[in-house]
């Protein structure tokens, strides 16, 4: 896949936002904008957005505000779900695209879902991976918000900021302790847990009817983050939407099961109509 080109930019609210860029050429297709999940970079990405680029797919993947090399605000007000959805649009604006296709994994499929609620006029096809639409049930203890405030307050700076090793292989688990540890010490307990209680705290169910782009919902059947049955429901709601159940593939699809999910959003990209399946 050719040299990326890597940016930056000015926030609303003076965070730099760090992004790259991948063209095709003069034979690009429709641009592809991917949103990781939150831990995550946009090199979580680079698999699917290498062969999507051979396939004639330009691209755009950047780096969530408190991840990668993207700033690291310091004040809990910097991770309201407002600045993330005005991020997404302002490298849409900064790169003067009219629409883009937009694919988020994870928490980044949340926030997704909220910019297509937000800004359907700059969304050509919506694509979730992995995703929810309400919060887990531990959001529901009492004082959760508070605790999560005081522990990201108490929080320290990231030890080593910027992007993470993602090696490719069907050897990446739902849950890793280490991985977890790695993931703090690149962007803090503070933007993990700030950036989290954010992206998900609002419940968008009620929403969900309202979005009318067409839209491809991927998930594995193994998926303990967001079990498929979520993914489901999301697909009653979403009118028109197409529903795809990966098999033995867990929450990491975007790293475990390359091939089946660029397979799969190769095929809704490629389609006139929109029909069940893929």
């Amino acid at each position: 896949m050719g040299k990326a080109i890597n940016k930056k930019i000015k926030s609303k609210d003076g965070i730099n936002i760090y992004y790259d860029t991948y063209d095709p050429g003069a034979n690009k297709g429709p641009t592809l904008f991917f949103v990781h999940g939150v831990g995550g970079d946009l090199d979580a990405w680079q698999y699917l957005r290498k062969v999507l680029h051979k396939k004639g797919f330009s691209s755009i993947a950047m780096d969530l505000r408190g991840h990668g090399y993207s700033d690291h605000p310091c004040t809990s007000s910097q991770y309201q779900l407002n600045n993330f959805i005005d991020d997404v649009i302002s490298v849409v604006d900064a790169e003067e695209i009219d629409k883009v296709i937009l694919i988020g994994h994870s928490l980044g499929a949340v926030l997704t879902t909220h910019v297509a609620l937000y800004h359907q006029d700059r969304i050509e096809r919506l694509i979730l991976i992995s995703s929810s639409y309400l919060p887990p049930a531990y959001f529901k203890i009492p004082g959760i918000f508070l605790l999560t405030d005081l522990l990201a307050f108490l929080s320290p700076p990231p030890v080593y900021p910027g992007h993470s090793s993602y090696p490719q292989g069907k050897h990446h688990k739902d849950i890793e302790i280490f991985g977890l540890i790695r993931t703090i010490m690149r962007n803090s307990f503070k933007s993990y847990a700030l950036s989290s209680k954010e992206i998900l705290k609002s419940n968008i169910e009620q929403d969900l009817k309202t979005i009318k782009v067409p839209t491809l919902i991927i998930s594995g059947d193994r998926d303990s983050v967001f079990p498929a049955r979520i993914s489901k429901y999301l697909h009653s709601q979403i009118s028109g939407s197409e529903l795809k159940i990966i098999g033995g593939a867990n929450h990491v699809i975007v790293l475990n099961n390359v091939d089946e999910t660029v397979k799969c959003i190769y095929n809704f990209l490629s389609k006139q109509k929109f029909q069940p399946g893929c």
